[in-house]
């Protein structure tokens, strides 16, 4: 029996392997047969919450203000260096937020005549969108879109801020012109949290107290919640020539609800009135 051969001229045992070999690369090509991460056969790999879309920022301690929020925050503590760097400083602002330390706000307190308005910033806003986007994203909120080479994280305010997924080292000081937001270099772990080294900023104080160099590294981790809702944004510092030890906070975001939606921040930088705030009224 075991020399019979069908009509064809195959053998009935040769058909039976060929069927067997068809059956199992078809099963190897379907997607539901992909072995997951920490599953069995048949199970597909548990998909991380995205850090992508619009998130806006939170009070968790009723804060009220910037100021106030930062407050709540542990010091910086520098070395002697750092502090002599920081106190040289000035005020600075919040690392980077707004486009750089003290975003273009300037100081206009002394009493003003009757018809003389008080400036509030250097310049009211810029052409062409704006540049580079700071790094700490305040009330506004900002929108994160994600590719392979790439995070972009872009605020309705105008400016933008690229974080490298595509690259690891950051370029020394002297073949790139440091920023106010530097250079941003990340990568993903495997709960969804985006890891980002940014370096190359301009000098400038840090928000509670602390100062950053070209050579100051800070570490971003942007975590998503299980649910995907929320969003935890972890500042680290470090640089040992002004920091006795990190330099660590925390900012806290929610996800937009469905169906909303930004409102556009205008801004003609042709009028000088963007710049302005009140203008004393005539006393009576």
């Amino acid at each position: 029996m075991g020399n019979e051969v069908s009509s064809s001229g195959v053998r009935p045992f040769r058909l039976i392997l060929m069927g067997i070999a068809a059956s199992a690369l078809l099963l190897a090509q379907t997607p539901g047969s992909v072995q997951g991460r920490g599953g069995g056969r048949g199970q597909a790999a548990p998909v991380p919450p995205s850090v992508e879309g619009d998130w806006v920022r939170i009070d968790p301690v009723g804060a009220g203000s910037w100021d106030a929020l930062t407050r709540t925050f542990t010091p910086a503590l520098l070395t002697p260096e750092g502090a002599a760097l920081a106190q040289g400083g000035g005020r600075g602002g919040r690392g980077g937020g707004r486009g750089g330390p003290g975003g273009g706000q300037t100081a206009d307190t002394g009493p003003h005549e009757v018809g003389v308005p008080y400036l509030v910033r250097q310049n009211s806003c810029s052409f062409n969108g704006g540049g580079q986007l700071g790094m700490e994203y305040d009330s506004e909120g900002f929108h994160m879109v994600v590719s392979r080479q790439e995070a972009l994280v872009v605020q309705e305010r105008n400016g933008s801020r690229r974080i490298y997924l595509n690259r690891t080292a950051i370029p020394d000081a002297s073949v790139r012109q440091p920023t106010s937001s530097g250079y941003s270099v990340g990568h993903f772990e495997a709960d969804g949290t985006l890891v980002v080294e940014t370096g190359d900023m301009t000098p400038g104080a840090v928000t509670a107290g602390g100062y950053r160099t070209a050579e100051t590294r800070a570490i971003q981790r942007y975590t998503p919640s299980a649910d995907g809702k929320h969003l935890t944004i972890t500042f680290t510092w470090i640089d040992p020539k002004i920091y006795q030890k990190p330099h660590t906070f925390q900012y806290f975001f929610d996800r937009t609800e469905p169906g909303s939606y930004a409102l556009e921040t205008f801004c003609d930088a042709t009028d000088p009135l963007w710049n302005q705030s009140i203008v004393p009224p005539v006393q009576r």
